[in-house]
């Protein structure tokens, strides 16, 4: 039996730009890259937009925008209860793995309430045929449930017992308002077929990982995952430096990097699934400034800056009297300030297009 690889952070680094669209401008369309990338978190609307900017070359933000009309992409809460943007072929299997552990959760907590789950799920359907805004799920949810779910659950239920997706303008470029949800017209698959769909995504956009990096971002039990696993085969398994197992698809490229070799600075936005995906996010985001850049209290990532494959900094912009500006706050110490200054004028432009004066500056 072959030995097991051990892999160096650095290895798993280097590699990881490369799956996740960072290491070198890669021309894709916009559903492809999102297939690629499995999800992106969507709690902040222009995120997803940002995300791709740092991804895809020429993007702009009417891509994604006609992608969500034409459901090549969707907007949906998935894994963790969160929101995501999904592959619009993909968003059946997350949904019904999802659904599991989230149906999981409410019927412990009602189980005395002495709920009809079938008559609610039944009218809850018919009710969100049309599309409906979150008061009107959670009313119509009280009163079909006839008083027995927990006020704090009304959303929760038609989100875990329907496969809803957001309606247009949701999704778009700083769109605000309350969005509207609307039934998915497609049958759920089975498992765990529909959880090892969601497996593959994660691995073949996050991989080499530990089966806690899987639950991690699926936010689902090992006992549903197992399975799943199990349905994908034969997997490549590799050693961290720690001496964690990591598990790899058998068609993902092998880890074949220069560990030595420079990789490009990258401005990521809030929530970036790069540096939230994994269980433990020190390999890119060290230890001394995480509680800088990753809010516990309420899951807020902070706007971040790369170099060299670790987080060094955070970034926020204003706009005011025709003036963009974008400040750039070190939290290590480090150089490449000139590609820092080019990459945060063209995130500007992207930003703020209408600006007349656009500048980048350092924080004291």
């Amino acid at each position: 039996m072959p030995a097991v690889r051990t892999l160096s952070d650095r290895e798993l680094t280097v590699s990881y730009f490369e799956r996740q669209l960072l290491d070198a401008d890669t021309p894709l369309p916009v559903a492809a890259a999102v297939t690629r990338l499995a999800a992106l978190q969507a709690q902040y609307s222009p995120s997803p937009h940002l995300a791709l900017w740092a991804r895809l070359p020429g993007f702009g933000h009417r891509q994604l925008e006609a992608a969500l009309l034409d459901g090549t992409v969707v907007k949906a809460t998935l894994m963790r209860g969160t929101l995501h943007l999904v592959p619009g072929e993909d968003y059946g299997h997350l949904a019904a793995a999802w659904r599991a552990q989230w149906l999981k959760d409410l019927r412990g907590r009602h189980q005395d309430a002495g709920l009809d789950e079938a008559a609610l799920e039944a009218s809850l359907r018919e009710f969100a045929a049309v599309p409906r805004t979150a008061e009107e799920l959670r009313a119509h949810t009280a009163e079909a449930s006839g008083g027995r779910a927990r006020a704090a659950d009304l959303l929760h239920w038609p989100r875990a017992l329907l496969p809803l997706v957001h309606v247009a303008p949701s999704g778009h470029w700083r769109a605000h308002g309350g969005p509207s949800t609307v039934l998915w017209p497609g049958a759920l698959p089975p498992e765990p077929a529909a959880t090892a769909r969601l497996v593959r995504r994660y691995l073949a956009g996050y991989g080499p990982a530990s089966r806690a990096d899987v639950a991690h971002f699926t936010g689902l039990r090992l006992r549903q995952l197992d399975p799943a696993l199990a349905e994908l085969g034969a997997l490549v398994r590799y050693r961290a430096e720690d001496g964690r197992e990591l598990l790899d698809l058998p068609d993902a490229p092998p880890v074949d990097v220069d560990p030595g070799r420079e990789l490009p600075v990258r401005l990521l936005p809030k929530w970036d699934a790069a540096l939230l995906s994994h269980a433990d996010r020190t390999r890119m985001l060290p230890a001394a400034i995480h509680r800088q850049v990753y809010r516990a209290v309420n899951g807020t990532l902070l706007a971040s800056y790369l170099v060299d494959g670790l987080v060094a900094g955070v970034w926020a912009h204003t706009c005011a009297r025709g003036t963009a500006r974008l400040v750039l706050t070190p939290l290590l110490p480090h150089g490449r300030r000139a590609e820092l200054v080019a990459e945060g004028e063209r995130l500007l432009a992207f930003l703020e297009p209408e600006a007349e004066r656009r500048e980048v500056v350092f924080a004291s």
